[in-house]
């Protein structure tokens, strides 16, 4: 009897899951429409608000995987890099001042990373402010592809030639805007290239019209498992590197490109190692927390392990090509390391010399979630309203 009620309980909450995702998703776009019937395309007004339906995005899945296994963050930040303080709890909150216009690069374990990490951008205000680089074939999602346009999410063929020209745009145009001389200011590109390429003007600055980003990237291109750890280690052998044990090797190519495009406006790099209980030193985290067993198993990490450290620009050697790589491939070593401390104590640090922990609970401010999915539901009342009462005025 006991496992027929696990087993109806599991049903349940997938059923519910599914049901809050398309509800959430289909309210999001609706809102998103609803907002381009009164705002000019391409107005900061508009954006504005596109950046509540982002931040309400974000709300939706952490919601529901709240909803089903409710998980906890243990936050370790470097003392060398970051300042004490930069992440703190309020009220069983953790709140943070990380920069407004920075990149962050991490390990790739499960599919789900890149929540957790939108969920710390949240910490410090910026869920509405973040870009990420997708699939393009995800662009083609019915629904999800539309809203996700209106993000201003970046989407790559992995075809050099093709994906060099998108994201020298999507990048330049939002170090542009960082600086409040983009197409948001109601600026131009001083000059377009014959292929497409847009440029803007590097030395001009107007704070206020500026608007914060972060941009996050894997570099690693993949999630670890057996057959990206294969192929890891014969890229390795390709170039002369040593593999690493609980990391793939990182590709230099798009975090360089991104640097060099940023850099008018980056003003910092926060390189985050993730890593997640119930995954042992032999374990793939893709294999335990898949999709379906988060979904519909309920099968989530109970906590959630970021050690986080701040590389200035000046520090990183983006000009060439050969030690940039270098510098990169030090960072994931060093990651690696991190890691096996964490198999092996279950923590990445426990030297509060050298690093400051914050544990708090993985929540984020319902309030976008709940105006987001609840305006096109009311706005539908209210025109069903009006109408009636129109139609009763007239008869």
């Amino acid at each position: 009897m006991n496992e027929h009620l696990i087993r109806i309980k599991k049903l349940v909450i997938a059923l519910v899951s599914i049901i809050m995702m398309i509800y959430g998703c289909g309210s999001l776009v609706m809102t998103q429409m609803i907002f381009q019937l009164f705002y000019r395309r391409g107005s900061p007004e508009l954006q504005s608000k596109f950046n509540i339906t982002k931040k309400a995005f974000i709300s939706l899945l952490i919601c529901i995987l709240n909803f089903v296994s409710p998980s906890s963050i243990r936050i370790s930040t470097d003392n060398a890099t970051l300042a004490k303080g930069t992440f703190r709890k309020v009220n069983g909150k953790i709140i943070s001042q990380l920069n407004r216009r920075s990149i962050i690069i991490a390990n790739h374990q499960i599919y789900t990373d890149w929540v957790f990490l939108w969920w710390l951008t949240s910490t410090a205000d910026l869920a509405g402010n973040i870009f990420i680089m997708l699939k393009k074939s995800l662009e083609s999602i019915p629904i999800l592809g539309y809203g996700m346009r209106n993000f201003k999410f970046i989407f790559l063929s992995r075809k050099w030639a093709q994906d060099k020209i998108i994201l020298h745009n999507s990048l330049g145009v939002i170090d542009a805007n960082s600086r409040g001389v983009g197409p948001l200011s109601g600026a131009r590109p001083w000059r377009v290239d014959d292929d497409g390429e847009m440029y803007w003007d590097v030395n001009k600055t107007d704070d206020s019209k500026s608007w914060p980003y972060c941009l996050l990237l894997f570099p690693e291109g993949t999630n670890l498992s057996a057959t990206t750890r294969r192929k890891s280690a014969s890229f390795a052998e390709k170039v002369g590197r040593q593999p690493f044990n609980h990391v793939l090797l990182p590709h230099s190519t798009g975090l360089r490109s991104s640097l060099k495009l940023l850099r008018a406006s980056v003003e910092v790099v926060y390189d985050v190692t993730i890593g997640y209980s119930g995954v042992g030193r032999n374990d793939y985290g893709e294999m335990i927390y898949r999709l379906p067993n988060i979904f519909v198993r309920g099968q989530t990490p109970k906590l959630v392990d970021m050690h986080i450290r701040a590389f200035k620009l000046s520090e990183i050697p983006v000009d060439d090509e050969e030690e940039f790589s270098q510098w990169l491939y030090e960072v994931w070593k060093e990651k690696d390391n991190l890691m096996e401390n964490y198999y092996r104590d279950g923590t990445f640090t426990s030297d509060p010399e050298l690093d400051q922990i914050v544990v708090g609970g993985f929540n984020i401010d319902p309030k976008p979630i709940l105006m987001a999915c609840l305006l096109p539901p009311a706005l539908t009342l209210s025109l069903a309203l009006v109408g009636y009462l129109a139609y009763a005025w007239l008869t």
